[in-house]
Formats: C-alpha cells, sequence, structure tokens
C-alpha cells in the first residue's frame, strides 16, 4: 500500500506552505513591532536609531531567507520521496542496472509522442518493465500526457503517486505559488 495518497499530499502540502508563509508573516510583525520600539526610544540618537534599525532588518530578512529555504528544502524532498515511491524499489544488481541505464538512454533517444506511446505498448506486451518504465518516466518529464496516462494505465497501483507528485510539481511551480512566495518573503519596509 502507498504510502502517500493525492489528498494526504495536497493536504499536507497546503498546510506546510501555509506554515511556512505564517512563520514569515510572524517575523514581518516581529520585525515591525522591535522597529517600532527602536524608533520610539528616546535615550536613543537618530544615528543610532538607523544603525539598530538597520541591523534588525538585516537580521530579518536572513530570516526570511531561512524560512523560504526550509520550504524549498520540504517541496524537494517531498517531490523527491514521491518520485522514489513511484520508481519503487528496484533491484540495485550489476545486470540489472545496466538495464535501467540503456532504457533510459532508449527512452531519451526517443523524439515523438506518438513514437513512445508505441515503445510503450510493445513494452507492456511484451513484459518489459524497464522499458515500459524508462518510457513512462520520459513522458511524465516531458509532458507528454497520453504517454503518461497509458502508463499509469498499464500501473493502476502508482496512478495515485502519480497524481500526487503531479499535484506537487502543479502547486509549486505556477505564478500563483511564485506570487504568494514573493509576498511572504518580500523585505518588510525599512
Amino acid at each position: 500500500m502507498a504510502k502517500y495518497t493525492p489528498l494526504s499530499v495536497q493536504n499536507e502540502l497546503t498546510s506546510r506552505i501555509h506554515g511556512y508563509h505564517q512563520q514569515a508573516s510572524e517575523a514581518k510583525k516581529d520585525y515591525y513591532a522591535k522597529r517600532d520600539a527602536i524608533l520610539n526610544d528616546s535615550r536613543l540618537s537618530a544615528e543610532a536609531k538607523d544603525e539598530d534599525a538597520a541591523k534588525l532588518l538585516a537580521q530579518t530578512v536572513g530570516k526570511l531567507a531561512s524560512i523560504l529555504e526550509d520550504q524549498k528544502r520540504y517541496v524537494d524532498g517531498l517531490k523527491s520521496s514521491l518520485e522514489k515511491e513511484l520508481r519503487g524499489s528496484l533491484p540495485q544488481d550489476a545486470n540489472s542496472i545496466m538495464l535501467r541505464r540503456d532504457a533510459a538512454q532508449r527512452a531519451r533517444q526517443v523524439t515523438d509522442e506518438r513514437d513512445a506511446l508505441a515503445i510503450l505498448q510493445d513494452a507492456v506486451r511484451t513484459g518489459d518493465e524497464t522499458m515500459a518504465h524508462a518510457i513512462g518516466i520520459k513522458a511524465r518529464n516531458t509532458g507528454w500526457f497520453d504517454v503518461a496516462e497509458a502508463w499509469q494505465q498499464a500501473h493502476p497501483d502508482t496512478a495515485g503517486l502519480a497524481e500526487a507528485l503531479a499535484f506537487v510539481e502543479d502547486a509549486t511551480s505556477g505564478g500563483a505559488y511564485n506570487l504568494a512566495n514573493g509576498a511572504a518573503y518580500s523585505s518588510p519596509a525599512a
């Protein structure tokens, strides 16, 4: 049974991204509160206030960068985990590794979606799981949806993982994601 389901991945990703953005929001709130305290401190000269505020801004920018880096590590780790589970447990003997490498090389040489679909159908029909897998990965990475769907139909146990991985890739690469990150991790006003 798969460790991940599309719904569990969607819920986890959404929650974690929200959590990172919330940490960034709290860092900015903390910055503004401390900045106000610095600027309202009558014991400090104007020059000292400017220096302290600049140091605080630099610390906050560093904290925001650190939170963003944590978010990127989480997303990359999730993608890696899903890809690893999608690949399954692969034999590590020399012959199996050579077969996978040769199949991957042949799959890289395929440049047409129709050819890829024909090769995939032949591989599934003849039981060549190594070639089927290589073409399936190539199709997913290239955006050949019909081929990727055919591979998933031939391997229904991986359909949920492929859907979960597609969700993560879509949710973390679009304009809305970049805009939300830009707003969350932008430098606070000095």
